[in-house]
């Protein structure tokens, strides 16, 4: 029973934890156009960072910032940068619902590099799944080869990427905590944020350049004070959605909770209509059935063969 109530908790943090991120993708979305993406991802780490050390300082817990593992560290420092940077560079050029419907191809990679990385055996309906996963990812892109938009893979990149860090932290878990990893990412997100400006200060880039990557090379600043209130939400809502995702998971069984995750992909479907009008293609709701079905399937499988590996990975 108390393990049941427990799971019932944690599916009510996924929920929320989802919906609070669906909130954040949306603050990001309104403001792409007149905010530059770096100063976005600045002022969201050192709201993230503030808030965990505050956190930190009132349980009264070590904030640690050495790790145990330098080099895989760094490696994935830079995957998740550089996939969530690709990610929310998307929110500008595709609609909200089908970046998040492809960025769910994360579990499927997850196996991939569970495979790879920590040596787990990926058996032939596991495979499977991943194979009418990717069908689904091909539907809802709809590739038109002769007018192929190269930012719907931006997503399935970021879902590379994420499930790459979410193998390495599994593997450094055991000698670097949740928290001191995040520390780590907002971090290497603060400087990675702040060397691009430097060196994009470099460049003069003409007028076609400036408006197709208008959220990446516009001025640093904050036009008015709606934008400044989106800066804070992001901020705010990236922190509380990570807290809500840690407690579900440290709280429930990963494999019980984890197919709850798709609530993100409903909360898109309804803002994208609301707010922009936008929506996926016959094609596209086809190929969200089937990577849904194939992702909760995986997480089923794991299940079975008691396999954890989503344990620590709410890390976005």
């Amino acid at each position: 029973m108390e393990n049941s109530n427990n799971n019932f908790k944690a599916i009510i943090y996924v929920l929320l934890g989802m919906t609070v991120f669906a909130i954040q993708d949306t603050f990001i979305k309104l403001i792409l156009d007149n905010t530059n993406l770096y100063l976005i991802y600045f002022v969201r780490c050192i709201i993230g960072l503030t808030v965990i050390i505050i956190y930190l300082k009132y349980k009264k817990l070590d904030i640690i910032f050495r790790t145990n593992y330098l080099t895989l560290t760094v490696i994935r420092t830079i995957a998740f940068f550089f996939g969530f940077s690709l990610y929310y560079y998307s929110l500008s050029k595709l609609s909200l619902p089908i970046a998040v419907t492809l960025f769910f191809v994360s579990p499927f990679f997850t196996s991939i590099f569970s495979m790879i990385i920590i040596g787990e055996k990926v058996g032939i309906r596991r495979w499977l799944a991943i194979i009418i996963g990717f069908l689904g990812v091909y539907l809802v892109m709809n590739p038109d080869f002769k007018n192929f938009n190269i930012y719907s893979l931006f997503p399935v990149i970021c879902a590379i990427c994420y499930s790459f860090t979410i193998i390495v932290h599994k593997k450094t878990s055991d000698k670097d905590n949740v928290f001191s990893q995040i520390i780590h990412i907002y971090i290497s997100a603060l400087m990675f944020s702040f060397i691009i400006k430097l060196f994009i200060l470099n460049f003069n880039f003409d007028t076609s350049t400036i408006n197709e990557y208008q959220s990446l090379l516009i001025e640093w600043k904050i036009e008015n004070i709606f934008s400044f209130f989106m800066l804070m939400g992001i901020g705010f809502t990236g922190v509380i959605g990570f807290f809500c995702l840690f407690t579900a998971y440290n709280t429930g069984s990963p494999s019980v909770i984890a197919p709850f995750e798709y609530i993100l992909i409903v909360w898109a479907l309804i803002i994208g209509w609301f707010l922009w009008s936008e929506t996926l293609t016959i094609k596209g709701y086809l190929g969200l059935i089937l990577i849904i079905l194939a992702g909760i399937y995986t997480f089923l499988r794991e299940a079975k063969l008691n396999k954890e590996i989503s344990l620590d990975k709410p890390l976005r």
